[in-house]
């Protein structure tokens, strides 16, 4: 009787696991309609002006080496902030073009085994 409920709690948290690890990732992850869990309004309201302006200067200080800075850079600014103010309005083809172009977004394999304990693909470990 004991080893039964043993097994089914067991079963029961095995099912558990199985469920959370198929799970998809958060909504936010490449969608710009849904708030991420670092979202201000704050910061969101100095990005609409800065992408508006054209104002990289700006943009690029209120991230704080935050997400996209990594792939945008002073040239190629102008059409980042058009995808961005474009995905606001609901139109993610120009931001979808520019996520393809400069390589931005999940799955790329630019993470060279980062999740992985360490144990990826990593030049002269």
């Amino acid at each position: 009787m004991k080893t039964q409920i043993i097994l089914g709690i067991a079963a029961i948290a095995l099912s558990l696991v199985a469920v959370k690890s198929f799970t998809p990732a958060l909504a936010y992850q490449g969608d710009p309609a849904v708030k991420g869990p670092n979202y201000t309004e704050a910061r969101h309201i100095t990005n609409v002006t800065a992408f508006e302006k054209g104002d990289y200067k700006a943009w690029v200080a209120n991230m704080v080496g935050r997400g996209a800075t990594r792939f945008v850079n002073e040239a190629n600014f102008k059409d980042f902030a058009k995808a961005q103010l474009g995905a606001q309005k609901g139109d993610l083809t120009l931001l979808n073009a520019f996520r393809a172009k400069y390589g931005m977004g999940q799955g790329n394999g630019q993470g060279n085994g980062a999740g992985r304990g360490g144990r990826g693909m990593r030049v002269n470990q």
